[in-house]
């Protein structure tokens, strides 16, 4: 079939309208499950684009079991206060639909337009809360990319999640001389130092690759892939143990016992389960395909052959756990700019991690949450209307896909009335402003600064 030239048409719209055939039905692509935005509590924010803001998080009161001295007071005692921060920005996305070629390819054009826009909000969206709960609880767990020699004072590093920034005075602020942060080299004869400088290979890559300043020259040396841990590093769980990601091995599959775990992890720190009573697990695929050969779980379904679990291929509810088969879970394919940090290790600066490690295996990360994990600080963009209006109209996206139904609550869509000199081009826009902040908890039960969630680390 010969292509037909169309003066006047956007090129990209050429490819519907075709010689002798007029495709009629468009066809949706495969669109993945949006589930990491419904971890954040809404809360709405009075607060300016650009405009960061702390908040505070009061500790616990020191336990004091002495008793009083007959006759005497009792001491005041005080509490610490913790902060974190979020900070304002705006996200949105725009498209152009031409009118004249609407109407001449036979097909509901704007309304596809609208529901292609609509798709990309919420999975930008989902991205964007996924990212920030990744980045906190993976934080801190890294390793030397480069070989190090005695006297040295800068490593090289796969990633700078959780190495850029401490807590000083129980305020998040960059590290420095003034604000060093403790590190440990597990597994060599190399002392702890501290950190007091980072700097990225790539300043649009705040997360990916860099180099650590140390507070004084290395002693012994250290080798390409020796891990590399902050002491206020995030817990992750690894099936098998080890001290970085180049532990895994391709026979490192997750296991019931594995999420068991995960769960005690954060029952210990006192962590709450969500408002419905559970902790939260995201699964890729994969994840749940390896837990059904687990024997942990075979057992229990030992007797029943027809349950739920295995006619539908879904966990759903176990050990205190609401289960989630998440497409969206960080791989190869999803997870943005990736930089080599080695052989065949490469590293996601979306995430802050390592995707494949050094023997080339994928490491797949399954995301357990308890309450509170996940802020959503939202600032209402229906208050930018000015007394002039808008012209055209302000609504909210409510699409259907295949029977999935997605929902972008708080994000404001425009369609902008044509203004062209011909008024043949309307444009369709989301937006939506606000901030996915991570609370810390580094005031209460173990050394972590984020405890609020736990990874789980396997082979996929």
């Amino acid at each position: 079939m010969a292509n037909i030239s169309l003066q006047g048409f956007q090129p990209e719209l050429v490819n519907i309208i075709q010689d002798r055939t007029l495709e009629r039905v468009f066809h949706d692509a495969l669109f993945p499950r949006l589930l990491f935005r419904s971890e954040a509590i809404p809360e709405k924010w009075q607060a300016n684009i650009g405009e960061r803001m702390v908040f505070t998080r009061a500790g616990l009161l020191p336990v004091d079991t002495t008793p009083l001295t007959p006759g005497t007071d009792p001491t005041p005692e005080t509490y610490a206060l913790e902060q974190w921060a979020a900070e304002a920005c705006q996200q949105g996305k725009t498209i152009d639909t031409h009118m004249p070629t609407s109407r001449t390819a036979l097909a509901p054009k704007v309304l596809r337009d609208a529901q292609q826009l609509g798709l990309q909000s919420g999975q930008t969206m989902n991205r964007l809360c996924r990212n920030a709960l990744y980045r906190a609880y993976l934080g801190g767990n890294g390793v030397v990319i480069a070989a190090a020699p005695i006297a040295a004072n800068l490593i090289r590093v796969a990633s700078l999640n959780g190495f850029s920034e401490t807590l000083f005075q129980n305020a998040p602020v960059p590290v420095s001389s003034a604000s060093p942060l403790p590190i440990s080299f597990p597994g060599t004869a190399e002392p702890d130092k501290n950190v007091i400088g980072a700097n990225p290979d790539n300043v649009n890559d705040p997360y990916g690759p860099g180099t650590l300043l140390l507070d004084s020259p290395l002693t012994v040396g250290l080798a390409a892939r020796d891990a590399v841990l902050t002491q206020n590093r995030s817990v992750i769980r690894r099936v098998g143990g080890g001290n970085s990601v180049d532990a895994i091995s391709g026979s490192d599959i997750i296991t019931l016992n594995d999420v068991i775990a995960a769960v005690s992890i954060m029952r210990s720190n006192n962590v709450p389960p969500h408002a419905d009573g559970k902790y939260h697990v995201h699964m890729s695929p994969e994840a749940v395909a390896q837990l059904f050969q687990d024997n942990h779980w075979q057992r229990l379904h030992q007797s029943l052959p027809d349950s739920a679990a295995y006619r539908d291929l879904s966990i759903g509810e176990a050990v205190r756990c609401f289960f989630y088969e998440n497409t969206e879970n960080p791989n190869l394919l999803n997870s943005g700019l990736q930089t080599s940090t080695g052989t065949q290790a490469v590293v996601s600066g979306e995430i802050g991690g390592e995707l494949r490690n050094e023997g080339g295996v994928a490491v797949g990360r399954v995301l357990v949450t308890g309450g509170g994990a996940l802020y959503e600080k939202y600032i209402d963009e229906s208050e930018y209307m000015s007394e002039a209006g808008t012209t055209g109209k302000i609504g909210q996206f409510v699409i259907v896909n295949n029977g999935v139904q997605v929902m972008t609550n708080r994000i404001r869509y425009i369609m902008r009335a044509p203004l062209d000199r011909l008024q043949q081009v309307i444009a369709q826009s989301w937006s939506w402003s606000g901030d996915f902040p991570v609370p810390s908890d580094g005031l209460s039960g173990g050394a972590a600064r984020f405890k609020r969630a736990v990874v789980i680390e396997h082979a996929i």
